[in-house]
């Protein structure tokens, strides 16, 4: 019988009203199998970055050939959405819902959990940039 795997994700703003950073991150027995993190090619919310982060993170677990799946996350409403819970008058939330629908198509078996973010630092490590990436009005110089 083919194990489970997770993927632990987390979708953030570089800096407010800026651009989206993601992180997602393959596990198997606690072992790293696969990772990705990195700012998403345009700007958006706090909560597009969650969905991307998912979508993508399901995308990675696809490309590794997995085919039973967690989905770890920080973000209650994401994980709520993926649940059950409709969307209420958010149609943003709605696209990327369906758009994760669609990627969840590609497993056997995918389930969706929520960890708090203290169980999910590996996956918010991945979406902490580097100085370089951060435009210099944005920087706290202490």
């Amino acid at each position: 019988m083919e194990e489970n795997h997770e993927v632990y994700f987390h979708g953030a703003l570089l800096y407010p009203g800026g651009q989206m950073v993601i992180g997602a991150v393959l596990v198997k027995h606690n072992e790293i199998v696969d990772r990705l993190g990195g700012q998403v090619p345009y700007s958006g919310s706090g909560s597009r970055a969650q969905w991307e982060a998912l979508i993508q993170g399901m995308e990675l677990a696809a490309r590794n050939g997995v085919r039973r799946l967690i989905m770890k996350g920080d973000s209650r409403s994401v994980i709520n959405h993926m649940n059950g819970q409709p969307p209420e008058r958010d149609f943003d939330a709605m696209d990327y819902m369906m758009k994760a629908r669609k990627v969840q198509l590609k497993f056997d078996q995918c389930f969706f959990q929520w960890v708090p973010p203290e169980r999910n630092s590996i996956a918010i490590s991945m979406t902490v940039p580097e100085p370089e990436d951060v435009p210099e009005e944005q920087l706290h110089t202490g």
